[in-house]
């Protein structure tokens, strides 16, 4: 299993022998055993040593092998297996980052070829875009490489524009950051945050954290509002555009995770909640985690420095799956009703969807063997989004 995260660009696994994992359910989101591999080849020994924002810590050497979703078959990827990893969940799952080629976390100087990138280099998906559906915290989610899945969205999809670097390029997921306004019970709205002047308070998107980061004077408002009952967030992105992302105060509790990966009660046996949404430090960057994810349904296209969003559909039961095509109107043709139908089939051209529903999961279930193809997405025991079954090396 690997954790979808796209504030990070490596694919990484936990080796089966890394001493964390010799500990009971020491490593409950899964390992990679070296041994097994025909392919395996290390290029970079003790090349990576990262840490993430929740103080996991990853080492070991880069690699490269084959990897295979369904039919498809990636060789030219460079992947990371941990011999030394640490995370205070106790999961000590794999990872994989999603960003952009030159945010990798390890200490090399020159960018390499993500997976991502490996992806359209092997001609799997014409674009480095994707689309994620966390879902519901109790439910699977998906994620379709290379297209979208319109069952998963409701109302329009706004496009973005990432906010870019002194070099005036996109190396970050990172969105300007309007408004956030709740509305309490019975009263009237209360903004909690507005952009001001100049300079725009910036957002970094992170599937990979399940927590919510917010200045501290927002954090105290949301304290004492907790029993609001909507968020409403404002962006805004190219030229007059504005997306607008509902979801419920509520939605920001999840169940608290006890020190056997099973849900924490108190002494009366009741489950215990955690509230998602933490302080950021002086100066740090506000960060969206899949808390406030879940409520959207987010396409991060890389090649064009833009992330789309619509608001979730969250009682959707099936899929309807559109390829993107590649160039700046790809998404926008896409998301039209009536381009659906001159789309490729899924069965006649490559596009890679893991989830519960997608219509054609059972070309990928063929090479798993007896893994599901399914994205298994913010279980109780496990807050933040898992991926399952996905990766396969010979």
């Amino acid at each position: 299993a690997v954790l979808i995260d796209s504030g990070s660009n490596e694919l990484l696994f936990t080796a089966a022998n890394a001493t964390a994992c010799k500990t009971r359910n020491g490593c409950a989101g899964g390992t990679f055993d070296v041994t097994k591999s025909s392919t395996f080849d290390v290029v970079t020994r003790g090349g990576l040593s990262i840490g993430f924002e929740d103080s996991s810590k990853k080492k070991g050497d880069y690699f490269t092998d084959e990897v295979q979703i369904g039919e498809i078959s990636v060789t030219n990827a460079r992947l990371g297996i941990a011999y030394e990893v640490s995370d205070p969940t106790g999961m000590n799952t794999g990872i994989m980052g999603l960003g952009y080629a030159n945010n990798e976390g390890s200490n090399k100087s020159e960018p390499y070829p993500t997976f991502l990138d490996a992806l359209v280099q092997s001609g799997a998906i014409e674009s480095r875009l994707y689309g994620i559906h966390l879902n519901q915290i109790n439910s699977s989610g998906s994620i379709i490489f290379g297209g979208i899945d319109i069952a998963k969205f409701q109302g329009p999809m706004t496009t973005l524009d990432c906010l870019l670097d002194g070099r005036k390029t996109a190396t970050e997921h990172k969105l300007k950051l309007d408004k956030i306004t709740v509305n309490p019970h019975d009263e009237n709205s209360e903004e909690l945050l507005l952009s001001s002047g100049q300079v725009p308070h910036a957002v970094f998107l992170d599937s990979g954290n399940a927590r919510w980061f917010v200045p501290e004077p927002v954090y105290r408002k949301i304290l004492v509002l907790a029993g609001g009952r909507r968020l409403t967030f404002s962006g805004d992105g190219l030229v007059s555009n504005t997306a607008t992302l509902d979801l419920h105060l509520a939605d920001l509790f999840a169940p608290k995770v006890a020190g056997n990966s099973g849900v924490a009660a108190d002494h009366n046996g009741n489950p215990l909640c955690t509230l998602m949404v933490e302080p950021s430090g002086p100066g740090e960057i506000s960060a969206i985690g899949d808390a406030v994810m879940r409520a959207g349904y987010w396409v991060f296209d890389l090649d064009n420095g833009q992330i789309s969003v619509a608001q979730a559909n969250i009682e959707a039961s099936s899929s309807d799956i559109v390829k993107v095509l590649k160039g700046v109107d790809g998404l926008s043709r896409a998301v039209q009703r009536h381009y659906v139908g001159d789309q490729v089939s899924a069965s006649g051209d490559y596009m890679l969807a893991i989830g519960p529903n997608p219509s054609f999961t059972s070309s990928l279930e063929r090479r798993f063997d007896d893994a599901a193809a399914t994205v298994e997405m913010s279980k109780a025991s496990a807050p933040w989004p898992l991926i399952g079954g996905l990766v396969l090396f010979t």
